[in-house]
C-alpha cells in the first residue's frame, strides 16, 4: 500500500473515533441540564418577596451518560451555606427542595449544581431579593464582662474559669453546677499538649452553626428563631474557629442566643488557651 493511502485511512479512522465519542454539536460528552419546573407556585426564575418566607425550588437533571452528584448552595454577602447535598447515579431525577426566603433584607443567590460520571458540572442560579426582615422582640448585644474585658471560656485544665453560663452572662468554674454551663470547654487530660478548642454542652443547650447570617444581621428575636430554622442540624459539641457564629438554643427550652467566636488563641503548654467570644439575646 503506498504511503499516501495509509494516511488517508489513518484520517479517517480517526475522523470516525470521533464522530462515535461525539455528540452531533461539536461538544463531547455534555455536562448534565437543568430544567427548573412550575409546580405548584415554585420558583422559577429571580424573584422578590418578604423575609422570612416559605417557598419552593423544583427541578430536573438528565444527562447523556448519568448524573452523579447534585448540590444546592445560596450566597448573600460573600457567605456561601450549603442548602441541598445528595449523590445518585441515575440518568434523570426530579428534586423538590422546600426552604425559606432571609430573614432580612438582602439579596440571595441560590445555585444549583449537578456534576455526571464524566465529571463535567452545571449550574444554574436564581436570585432571591428579600424586601422586608422578620419582626421580634429586640436583641441586646453584649461584648465585654464587667471588668470591660472580652467574654473568654479558658482551657478547662487550667487555672480560669473553663465554662460559661449564656443566660445569666456568667463565668463557670469547676466548683459550680453542669446545670448553669452553657458551653464548657471538653479538654481532656490527654489532650493538654495539643488543645482542641472544643465547647460541649452540659445541661441539654444544643448548638447550630449558621452561615447565611452575619452577627450583625440577626437584631430581634424573629430574625434569630429564622436562622436557626435555616441552619444545619444541631449538636452538643462544636469545634471552634475564629469567626464562626453560632446559635445556642438553652437548656431544652426555647430560648435562643446568637454567639459570636472573635478569638481562639493557643498557648503552649501552660493551660492558658482560651477562645473569646460575644453574644446576644432577648
Amino acid at each position: 500500500m503506498k504511503l499516501k493511502q495509509i494516511i488517508t485511512l489513518s484520517i479517517l479512522a480517526v475522523s470516525s473515533v470521533f464522530v462515535l465519542n461525539s455528540c452531533g454539536d461539536g461538544t463531547t460528552n455534555p455536562a448534565p441540564t437543568i430544567d427548573l419546573i412550575a409546580e405548584s407556585g415554585s420558583i422559577t426564575g429571580d424573584v422578590t418577596m418578604d423575609g422570612d418566607k416559605a417557598f419552593t425550588l423544583v427541578f430536573n437533571v438528565s444527562d447523556d451518560s448519568k448524573v452523579k452528584s447534585i448540590e444546592v448552595s445560596s450566597t448573600v454577602d460573600g457567605r456561601t451555606a450549603p442548602q441541598f447535598d445528595t449523590t445518585v447515579s441515575t440518568k434523570t431525577i426530579k428534586i423538590k427542595l422546600s426552604k425559606k426566603s432571609l430573614a432580612r433584607i438582602a439579596t440571595e443567590s441560590w445555585t444549583i449544581s449537578a456534576t455526571d460520571d464524566d465529571g463535567n458540572t452545571s449550574s444554574k442560579v436564581i436570585v432571591i431579593t428579600t424586601n422586608t426582615a422578620a419582626s421580634g422582640n429586640p436583641l441586646t448585644t453584649f461584648t465585654k464582662d464587667n471588668n470591660n474585658l472580652p467574654f473568654k471560656v479558658w482551657n478547662f485544665q487550667g487555672p480560669n474559669a473553663g465554662a460559661f453560663d449564656l443566660l445569666d452572662g456568667i463565668p463557670q468554674t469547676k466548683a459550680d453546677p453542669d446545670s448553669d454551663k452553657d458551653v464548657h470547654d471538653s479538654t481532656g487530660t490527654n489532650e493538654i499538649a495539643q488543645w482542641p478548642g472544643r465547647w460541649v454542652a452540659k445541661n441539654g443547650t444544643r448548638f447550630k452553626k449558621i452561615t447565611s447570617y452575619s452577627f450583625a444581621d440577626i437584631a430581634n428575636t424573629g430574625m434569630l428563631d429564622a436562622a436557626w430554622t435555616a441552619g444545619g442540624a444541631e449538636t452538643r459539641i462544636i469545634m471552634l474557629t475564629k469567626g464562626d457564629l453560632y446559635i445556642a438554643k438553652l437548656r431544652g427550652t426555647n430560648q435562643k442566643v446568637l454567639v459570636s467566636i472573635t478569638d481562639v488563641v493557643k498557648t503552649s503548654g501552660d493551660n492558658l488557651d482560651y477562645v473569646e467570644f460575644s453574644f446576644k439575646k432577648e
